[in-house]
Order: structure tokens, then sequence, then C-alpha cells
């Protein structure tokens, strides 16, 4: 190779390290699209992990968030279940204070389904749920179907809670 070719390389290979250095470099400077924070970690209160352990030994938690209820200090407990989502809220404590669970139709009591049948006869039924608060129990379900409605609730002895 002659001397001018040998230069012409040189600079080129020379050109293109540089190249490739100002590459990485500028990869390295350049923040990550906006990408979401991940929400901060909650720590769960020993008395409500041992109560929600007992209670669902084989659950497994996917989040905990602690909000103010009222004024009162809440922890509420995202959980699956095998293929059973769960949601609950605890007092400090351990205490629970509210659960909601998706359940099958099988298992909401009759007088729950005949209720809805009888007033929403059209109305097709797209998720039981079975809430406890405030010491009662009663049945959120969410319907299609019916003009400016989309959720009922009723109470086990099929009364009706909303809309009324």
């Amino acid at each position: 190779m002659t001397q001018a070719r040998l230069g012409f390389v040189g600079t080129s290979l020379c050109a293109l390290s540089l190249l490739a250095a100002v590459v990485q470099v500028s990869a390295q400077a350049t923040p990550p699209a906006a990408q979401p924070k991940p929400a901060p970690k909650v720590a769960l209160p020993p008395p409500i992990e041992a109560a929600f352990r007992k209670a669902y030994p084989t659950a497994t938690i996917k989040n905990v968030s602690k909000e103010k209820e009222n004024g009162v200090e809440q922890y509420e407990v995202e959980s699956l279940d095998g293929n059973q989502p769960r949601d609950l809220i605890y007092k400090p404590d351990g205490t629970l204070v509210e659960y909601e669970e998706q359940v099958a139709e099988a298992t909401v009591p009759s007088a729950v389904t005949t209720a809805l049948k009888t007033r929403y006869p059209k109305a097709t039924v797209s998720r039981y749920e079975k809430l406890f608060k405030n010491g009662a129990v009663s049945y959120e379900i969410a319907i299609k179907g019916v003009a400016k409605v989309s959720e009922v609730a009723l109470a086990p002895d099929g009364k009706w809670i909303s809309p009324k």
C-alpha cells in the first residue's frame, strides 16, 4: 500500500473510533424515555402480616398501600390466591376493616340473583364481587345493557343498596 493510502485508512479508523466514543458517551448521558417511577414500597406491619397469613395462607401479596380514611391510618393489601383476586383493608393492629373479592355466580345467594333479574331482566353480568364493610356483607355486580346503570349493590337477602 502506498503511504497516502495508509494515511487515509489510519485517519478513517481514527475518525470511526472517535464517532463510536461520541455515540457511547451520548447514549450514557441521555436519560431513559419518561419511565414511570415505581411507587415506594410500603412495609406491612407485623400484626397485619400475621392476620393476612392466618386467613389466606396460600395467597400472594401483590401490592400494599398506606392510606388514611376519615383520619384513621389503614393499609390496603392487594392479593392473589390462586386465580382469586382479593383486596383487603386493615387497621395497623391487624383488624380487618373491609375486603372485596370476585366470586362466581354460583356462590351468590339466589335472593341476590333473583332481585337482579327481576329489576333488570335484560342485563348481562360482567362481574360479581363480595364486599365486607362495616360488619356487613353485600354483593356488587357489574352489569351491561341497562341505561345509566353499570353497577348495582345488594344485601345477601336481595334488598337493594344501590341504586335504590
